[in-house]
Parts: C-alpha cells; structure tokens; sequence
C-alpha cells in the first residue's frame, strides 16, 4: 500500500483529487451558508455541484490507486500488487457511493451503504497487513532468542489500530443512511470521531518511532483533528432540535466548514508529499 505514496504520478493524482474535493465541499459549504435564502433552490443546486465534483475527486484518488497497482505489477511485485488491487475495490465502491449520492440529490440510502462497504474493504485490508506484520516480528523476536528491545521496530499495533478505526469509521459511515432517526446520526458522528482518532493515534504513534517523514506528518494530523470535530459536531447537530431554517444553516455551515479545512490540511499533506519526491527525483 506504501506505493501509492512512494511514487511521484500516484501522489499527485492524490493532489488533484484533494484540489477537486475542496472545491467540492465549498460548494456544499456555499449551499448550507444558503439554506435558509429566499432562493431555495440555489441552495439545492450548489449541494448537487458540490456532491458531482467529490465525485470527481474519488475518480481521481482511484485513478492513483489503479497507477500504483500497475506499476507494481510492472515490476512483478505481486503481493504489493494484491494489496493495492483490494485498494482500488474499495476506491471504487467510495466513487460508485459518490456517484450514487449525486445522482440522487443526496437521497440515497444505498451510497450510505456502498460507501461503508469501500471502507470495510480498506479496513480488512489493513486487518490483513497489521496480521502479516505481527507475524513476521515474531518469527524476528524468535530468531534473536527474544524480544525486540523497545518498541521504535514495532508495527503491527499500529496497523491494528488504524484497522480498528477504519472498521468504527465504516460502521459509523453505514449508519448514515438512517439518518433521519435522531440516535443514528448521533451514533453515527460519535463512531466515525472515533475511527478518525484512532488513526490518529497510529500517525502520531509511527511518527514518534521515526517510521514516517516529519514534514507530511504534522498536516495530516492536523486534518485527522480537524475530521473528528466535523464528525462530533455533525453528532451535536443530530442531537439538536432548531426551531428555525436559518440556525439548522448556520449549524450546517460550520460542521461543512470545519470538514473543509480538514481536507485543505489533509491536501497540503499530499502536497509536501509531491514536493519531497519532485526534490528526491522519484517517478
């Protein structure tokens, strides 16, 4: 999964798709701010651009999952192939999820569903990466007749707990489609701020044992910090009863703007990535 990121074309692919959600979530953070306008309708048809243009996004990250995977297999690298294959299915069922919302006006309970499902597969995948890397540090640990001293070689707890966040993420993310119920929006607010500090703590774990670049780490961290508040305000805002169009807008506004800042973090991340393998020379 590594050569997503280790290669120059997959990463900037990476960048454009966070260029394209942020225009994405502008326009849904435009349709919000416009909720409670005379004009109903220009409010709907920003949400409707908005929601296309994330569709558009998750082409373009499948697109670099799918350049990674071919450049694995080029170099017969297969079982970083298989792995990034897995990648691409649930890339996949997050664009068709996208896809789906959009064609529906954001109706349809269905892309709640399929897009669980794409993180489902992305948490299995990760499930099976923390496994084989527990595996191999134990059969490490046996061959120097005993533990490994300190815990900067380990990673297989880490993999385990992004795993375990990106399994809360999806069942929270699935929960979505019941929505309209009160205790499931809340539910589903509080799982997805939990899966998203989980990972959290696995980058913030890997960067302290030096198994990560510190340049991209800060950022990212920052927009995982900044997707758990969106997430635990959404659950605020299922909770609450407005009495008005304007305050459920101005409640809207702020849960799609912090969700937005989020991703400018998470795309500056990908950026300096870009930027260290422009300087290093990698393709």
């Amino acid at each position: 999964m590594e050569r997503i990121i280790k290669s120059l074309t997959p990463t900037a692919l990476i960048v454009a798709g966070a260029v394209v959600f942020v225009l994405g979530t502008g326009f849904l953070l435009a349709s919000d701010a416009t909720l409670a306008s005379a004009n109903s309708g220009a409010s709907g048809d920003l949400a409707q651009a908005g929601r296309w243009l994330q569709f558009v996004a998750w082409a373009c990250l499948l697109a670099a999952v799918c350049f990674a995977g071919w450049e694995a297999i080029v170099l017969s690298e297969w079982v970083a192939g298989a792995e990034i294959a897995a990648a691409a299915l649930g890339t996949l069922l997050l664009m068709i999820a996208a896809a789906a919302l959009a064609a529906s006006n954001g109706s349809s309970a269905a892309a709640a569903v399929t897009g669980a499902v794409g993180i489902g597969v992305w948490a299995l995948l990760v499930l099976s990466r923390a496994a084989r890397v527990s595996l191999n540090e134990q059969r490490a640990a046996q061959a120097v007749h005993g533990p490994v001293q300190g815990d900067r070689g380990h990673q297989a707890d880490l993999w385990l707990a992004a795993a375990i966040g990106l399994f809360a993420l999806a069942i929270g993310y699935g929960i979505t489609s019941a929505a309209s119920s009160e205790g499931a929006g809340i539910a589903a607010g509080l799982l997805e701020a939990a899966g998203i500090a989980a990972l959290a703590w696995a980058v913030t774990a890997a960067r302290s044992r030096k198994m990560l670049s510190s340049r991209p780490v800060a950022p990212i961290l920052a927009g995982l910090a900044l997707l758990a508040i969106s997430f635990l305000a959404a659950a605020i805002v299922a909770g609450l009863a407005f009495g008005t169009l304007t305050a459920l807008g101005v409640a809207l506004t702020v849960v799609t703007a912090v969700e937005l800042a989020a991703v400018v973090a998470l795309g500056l991340a990908a950026w300096t990535r870009v930027r260290e393998l422009a300087v290093s020379g990698v393709r």
